[in-house]
Order: C-alpha cells, then structure tokens, then sequence
C-alpha cells in the first residue's frame, strides 16, 4: 500500500491494523511512552530481560504477581546466561536436558 494511492481513512486504518499498533488482552501498555516491544527491540534485548521489561511496565491489578513473574526472569537470566542462581552463586554453564 502506498500512501499515494489511498484516502487519508484507508491509510488511517491501515496503520492502526499493524501488529505494532494493536494490543490482544487490554489495554495497559497502550498508555506508555514507549512501548515494551519497541525498547525491546531497539536494545536488542534477550528473551528473559524483555520479559523483565514487559512485566515491570505493566500497569494491571496484580503488581506483585508481575513483579515476582520479572524476578524469574531475571533469576532466568543469571542462571541461563551468566552461571550463577539468584544470589550470585557460580552454579556452571546452561545445558538444557532433554528427555529421549
């Protein structure tokens, strides 16, 4: 689509059906500056911190329950990335074990 062939509604639309612009299951990252994804992105952020991000940016009812979901993912982070357990204890390099 190019800006040039559509009406100003057509391109309005348009832009707000990008996956970019809808949010599925309400509305609490849409009244932030920027949003979870777009810092993730732009700091090419890791799985687990850009789920710290998405969970200490929520603004729902249940704070601790998405306070404590951030701090396993932290947790996640240390021991997956950086070999050592929430404390800062060495515990040796990530392996992932699968069942044959």
């Amino acid at each position: 689509m190019s800006i040039d062939d559509v009406t100003p509604e057509q391109w309005d639309r348009a832009i707000d059906n990008k996956a970019t612009n809808r949010q599925i299951g309400g509305d609490h990252y849409k009244k932030l500056k920027v949003s979870p994804t777009d810092y993730i992105y732009a700091n090419n952020l890791s799985w687990n911190l850009g789920n710290v991000v998405k969970y200490v940016t929520r603004n729902k009812d249940n704070v601790v329950n998405d306070l404590l979901k951030a701090k396993h993912y932290i947790d996640l982070e240390l021991e997956m990335v950086h070999g050592v357990d929430g404390e800062g204890n060495n515990i040796g390099p990530y392996r992932i074990e699968t069942k044959v």
